[in-house]
């Protein structure tokens, strides 16, 4: 082969190497930006977490509902971003079989965290699904400490919960106090499911009406009022040491 022929061989594989690493590159840069893993399955309604949403603390249970009766074999699991099991805790079919929660034990650090889980149904089929939600703990500071105090009172005027984000100690009793002539109500998530911690449902509050709930274990609460959530009016509490 021909000097010149050998150089131009060599120039053409320079190319081919660096379109090869360009082209690698930006496939990488492209699937790291690829859309987060929601994977419905029949009969899914919604869930707590709800997909992509972001926590400023713990959720004390993963909560999944179905318009489906659930059958054994449901589970749910917890994996951080490097794919490893991130949480415990029990497994439990509630709401007249159409809930299916997992309580979480031990620690979450911030970060993004996917809940794969496998929906079983009474016929002995089961398919699975997936979602994802953060914690960013930053975001504690639009919070109100109300830490150590044995009782927080919260106002219920102007379709809003005043405060409408506060963070108590464990065995803190919430009472929320309706000061306007609307009724309200207070509901754990989601709306119109209520399953994620059902001792925060209330009934309809009237003027002058109270509702109270403690609050024992760490995580975080999100709650609304199921007549007025297209108003915004929603609250939040965490509970933290």
């Amino acid at each position: 082969m021909k000097k010149p022929q050998i150089l131009n061989l060599l120039l053409l594989i320079i190319v081919v190497i660096f379109i090869s690493f360009f082209i690698f590159n930006n496939f990488k840069k492209d699937t790291s930006l690829a859309p987060s893993s929601f994977v419905k399955t029949p009969h899914f309604l919604d869930s707590t977490p709800m997909h992509d949403e972001i926590y400023v603390a713990q959720p004390v249970n993963i909560t999944i509902n179905f318009d489906f009766d659930l059958a054994t074999g449901s589970e749910i699991f917890v994996v951080d971003d490097q794919g490893q099991q991130a949480a415990t805790g029990d497994i439990k079919i509630e709401d007249s079989n159409t809930a299916l929660k997992k309580d979480l034990t031990g620690q979450l650090s911030d970060g993004k965290y996917k809940v794969m889980y496998k929906a079983c149904w009474p016929d002995g089929s089961c398919h699975d699904g997936s979602f994802e939600f953060s914690i960013d703990s930053k975001k504690i500071s639009e919070y109100l400490d109300m830490r150590g105090r044995g009782e927080v009172t919260v106002k219920m005027t102007g379709l809003k919960y005043e405060p409408e984000k506060i963070i108590i100690s464990p065995e803190t009793k919430i009472v929320w106090e309706n000061l306007e002539d609307i009724g309200h109500f207070v509901n754990t998530e989601t709306h119109p499911e209520h399953t994620y911690f059902p001792s925060q449902n209330s009934r309809e509050l009237k003027l002058g009406d109270i509702f109270e709930t403690v609050f024992e274990k760490p995580g975080q609460y999100n709650y609304h009022c199921s007549a007025h959530v297209p108003e915004g009016m929603l609250g939040a509490i965490v509970v933290a040491n």
